[in-house]
């Protein structure tokens, strides 16, 4: 057969303009059809009006803010600029800073790679979740590819296809393409990544991404060297000779070598890394556990942190503190959090300065980054610190410091970010190369609410206690027992008299008196 004139009309280095159509047009009876709801029912309202607010007021919405980000954006622009214009589209939209970046990212494409598209998208026609995934499926390609996409896509009959044809016609067009084209190589994806469990279960993965065979011949080194350490323990278990690479000693309590799994753990994260003649310093932190008192002593479940970022169970923070040979105390008030030191008149914080500071901003103070700054980050004086002359510039102290990642602190060095810090509320207000203006309030909630009450109610059960010991130390309740208990005969004694005397036969010309008073129960003489 002939090709048809859609396909005639490309060049053999396009995709083909394949018509993509709907049988019916969308109607609003359609449109509750296919809801599955029955007609002129609140129902069925409730769905038009959804799609009516989606197609207007939403769609204008997103086209407005991709139209405003997209001025922020600018090809000539140097990295520092586009990550301070990225910077000021996140504190804009209240996200954090890969938000703002990505966000920054769409709109450029949308606005110049996707003009068709966007078009459509501002007439209804295309909903914007249908458009956000259209730019991320096109990041790979070029330019002059996206184009040619947008020019396809906008002469679909957009306003009646349902979603699923959407997606699977535009995976068929992008993939024509072929996305190895413009994806980066396998060496380029070279790449380590850590991620912790989104269920704050007190585990974390690491992500080793590479080419294939280098990936694949370090698994099976990897498992060699298991199986190698497995047979050792095996052979140990049976001759009574120490047990190789048993460092939490489960294979000695076990009576069994350990597995493969755990032993590939094992091997993994507790080798020495080979860094040839290049010598590695040691770390300028530990890694921090931030653990609440209560939570150390049992009384609270309230979750410790993992370099002040990663929560981790109560149990396991207790296991690392019992393993630990020491731990520090950061004393800060009990209220405001503030650190309890005074300033210092050097350059340099003291070592617990930097701590305190550490738990303070465990992410780059910057609004909107996320880079963790517990390790890596460099702590910074908010109001410059004069070396010529200490006492006429900014002190060195927690309220005049806060830790940002080296980026930041580069931008900041450079002026193009300005912090300035209120003394009274603490709150730091920063400036974006003019662009944006935000105001950060100071972290002082290292001890959270749900952890002061209980802080407080424990400690009045302690004062109560030291109340109820000294009164017993010093016979208080011997004293108000002898009390009670002569009020007590008293009592009966009189309940006796009364009874004696209201008696019938009583006779008080013979009254020989009331008889003795018996014991009271629990007090009678033994039966011997």
């Amino acid at each position: 057969m002939p090709p048809g004139p859609e396909r005639s009309a490309s060049r053999p280095d396009e995709p083909p303009r394949k018509p993509v159509q709907s049988r019916t047009p969308l109607t609003a009876q359609a449109l509750v059809d296919r809801a599955d709801v029955t007609p002129h029912t609140p129902e069925a309202e409730t769905v038009l009006r959804i799609f009516h607010r989606r197609r207007q007021e939403h769609a204008a919405f997103y086209v407005a803010e991709t139209r405003d980000l997209a001025t922020l954006w600018s090809e000539e622009d140097e990295g520092d600029e586009k990550a301070l214009h990225a910077l000021a589209a996140s504190v804009g939209m209240r996200a954090k800073l890969h938000r703002g970046e990505d966000r920054l990212r769409d709109a450029h494409v949308a606005v110049t790679d996707l003009p068709a598209c966007f078009g459509r998208v501002e007439s209804g026609a295309l909903p914007v979740e249908w458009f956000e995934w259209l730019i991320r499926s096109v990041l790979h390609l070029t330019a002059y590819q996206r184009r040619q996409v947008d020019e396809r896509v906008a002469a679909w009959q957009l306003e009646s296809i349902d979603v699923e044809r959407f997606y699977r016609e535009l995976h068929t067009l992008v993939v024509w393409f072929g996305r190895a084209a413009v994806q980066e190589s396998p060496q380029e994806q070279r790449s380590v990544s850590l991620a912790s469990s989104p269920d704050s279960d007190g585990t974390a993965c690491l992500m080793i991404r590479g080419p294939i065979p280098e990936i694949t011949a370090f698994g099976q080194r990897l498992d060699a060297a298991a199986r190698a350490v497995q047979d050792a323990q095996r052979h140990a278990l049976e001759t009574g000779a120490p047990i190789p690479f048993d460092l939490d000693g489960d294979a000695s309590r076990e009576g069994r070598h350990l597995s493969l799994a755990a032993l590939q753990y094992a091997i993994a994260v507790r080798s020495q890394l080979d860094t040839g003649a290049v010598e590695v310093p040691d770390p300028a932190f530990r890694i921090s556990v931030v653990v609440p008192v209560l939570t150390l002593l049992g009384r609270s479940n309230a979750p410790a942190t993992l370099d002040g970022t990663i929560p981790i169970p109560p149990r396991m923070a207790r296991e690392l503190v019992a393993k630990a040979p020491a731990f520090e105390r950061v004393l800060t008030d009990p209220v405001s959090g503030d650190h309890l030191p005074s300033a210092s008149r050097t350059y340099r914080p003291s070592a617990a300065m930097a701590e305190n500071l550490r738990l303070i901003d465990p992410v780059c103070a910057v609004p909107g980054c996320t880079r963790n700054v517990m390790t890596v980050g460099e702590m910074d004086h908010i109001e410059e610190f004069d070396l010529e002359n200490p006492a006429r510039g900014g002190p060195t102290s927690v309220e005049n410091l806060h830790r940002i990642c080296r980026t930041h602190h580069r931008m900041k060095t450079a002026g193009l970010l300005d912090p300035e810090r209120d003394e009274t509320t603490g709150t730091t207000r920063w400036r974006i190369l003019g662009a944006a203006v935000c105001d950060v309030a100071a972290n002082t909630d290292l001890v959270t609410r749900e952890l002061g009450g209980r802080l407080r109610e424990a400690w009045q059960r302690y004062a109560d206690d030291l109340e109820f010991e000294a009164l017993t130390r010093t016979g208080f309740f011997d004293e108000a027992r002898a009390e009670d208990a002569d009020r007590d005969e008293a009592y009966r004694w009189g309940c006796h008299l009364i009874d004696h005397y209201s008696r019938p036969e009583h006779d008080e010309a013979d009254d020989p008196g009331p008889p003795p008073l018996p014991p009271p129960p629990g007090h009678e003489p033994p039966p011997y």
